[in-house]
C-alpha cells in the first residue's frame, strides 16, 4: 500500500506543477482573459479537484499503510500533499476566488 500511496502522490504533484505551469505561462502572457472561459482554466480547475481526490485516495492509503508499519522513505509524500493542496483550496476560495 506504501508503494501505490507514493506513486499516486507523486504523479499528483507531476500533473500539477505541469498544469500550473501551462496556467502560469498563459496568464503571464495573456492576462486574465487567457485562462478565462476556456481550456486553459478548466485544466487548471480540473487539475485541483481532479489531484484533490486522488491525493486523499494517498492520503487513506498512506495512514493504512502506516498503521501496517509498513516501511517506506517516501510516505511523508502522500501524509503531506492532501492537506497541503486542501489548505491551498480552502485558501483560494476564501481569499482570491469570487
Amino acid at each position: 500500500m506504501a508503494r501505490w500511496a507514493v506513486g499516486l502522490a507523486a504523479v499528483v504533484a507531476a500533473v500539477l506543477v505541469v498544469s500550473y505551469t501551462i496556467f502560469a505561462v498563459a496568464y503571464v502572457v495573456g492576462g486574465d482573459a487567457a485562462i478565462s472561459d476556456n481550456w486553459v482554466g478548466f485544466l487548471g480547475a480540473f487539475a485541483m479537484l481532479g489531484g484533490l481526490v486522488a491525493s486523499l485516495v494517498a492520503f487513506v492509503l498512506a495512514v493504512v499503510a502506516k498503521v501496517k508499519h509498513e516501511r517506506w522513505a517516501l510516505l511523508w509524500l502522500p501524509l503531506s500533499l492532501f492537506p497541503a493542496l486542501l489548505a491551498v483550496v480552502v485558501l483560494a476560495e476564501t481569499f482570491w476566488m469570487e
